[in-house]
């Protein structure tokens, strides 16, 4: 196992058959998260393609999400965001699961997205190095 997967935590993650919490989330947290969303950080990995929602009825959901003025894309993505002692990881369709299936990410995760500094700055990638992230070298 390498170092920085021992300081992650996968979250939002979801699929047809199996519960997860159901609530409701404070705007602000949704406006932050879907900022964050909006176009993530990427290490340079390749991608295994589209994802799209099994929790939809029908047609699943492959475009975006936006709202209040933001928007981001999902389904494609993953989204990197460093917390206090963890680095949270989570697929970009995290905005469309509870905006359409009304998911509630852990409290942990909605502090660590208020905090996040804004993607691709140098505080954002400084506080994923603090926490044993590697930001080179796949």
């Amino acid at each position: 196992m390498r170092q920085w997967e021992q300081s992650s935590l996968a979250v939002g993650w979801l699929e047809r058959g199996n519960a997860y919490p159901r609530g409701t989330v404070d705007e602000k947290f949704f406006r932050a998260l879907l900022r964050l969303c909006a176009n993530p950080w990427q290490p340079p990995v390749v991608s295994a393609g589209v994802h799209v929602c099994s929790l939809c009825q029908f047609a699943g959901r492959l475009a975006g999400s936006s709202y209040g003025g933001a928007s981001g894309a999902i389904g494609t993505a993953n989204v990197f965001i460093p917390g206090e002692t963890k680095v949270f990881v989570t697929p970009g369709m995290i905005v469309h699961y509870i905006d359409a299936h009304e998911y509630v990410p852990p409290r942990e995760f909605q502090d660590a997205v208020f905090k996040c500094p804004e993607m691709r700055s140098m505080p954002y990638f400084k506080a994923l190095k603090a926490l044993g992230f590697p930001l080179s070298g796949y």
